[in-house]
């Protein structure tokens, strides 16, 4: 019986503070494999548009059509539309939709978003 397919794909997150612009990090939690970095994201300086710089074991993304308020963008992965995600303007919570394109890694896809929110609203990462 194959333990890593049986265990959920978990992530830790952390930031690096050591670096000018701010790192943040997704780090594997499963079992075997806890710690090994998967991901990095650094925000890069600019006036009006957040930009970001995504790079992982998967590949490396951008973001594309990300409006002053972040409410819609699309997320390339080198150059190819992977996901298109959006956030509800009232809510109480932080809702999103999350359209993942053909057999991506639904649950990368998913905790790269939670770092991008945790960048452009919260601030508190």
């Amino acid at each position: 019986m194959d333990l890593h397919a049986l265990t959920p794909l978990m992530f830790n997150f952390n930031k690096n503070y050591s670096r000018l612009h701010p790192t943040y990090n997704i780090l594997s939690a499963r079992f075997g494999d806890a710690d090994r970095q998967l991901a990095v994201v650094k925000e890069k300086l600019t006036l009006i548009h957040p930009k970001f710089k995504i790079n992982s074991v998967y590949d490396h993304y951008s973001l594309e059509g990300l409006d002053i308020f972040a409410h819609l963008f699309t997320l390339l992965k080198t150059g190819r539309t992977v996901a298109i995600v959006s956030k509800k303007f009232f809510s109480l919570s932080d809702t999103y939709g999350v359209e993942i394109i053909d057999d991506e890694n639904q649950a990368f896809i998913l905790a790269l978003v939670i770092v991008l929110d945790q960048i452009l609203y919260d601030k508190v990462y």
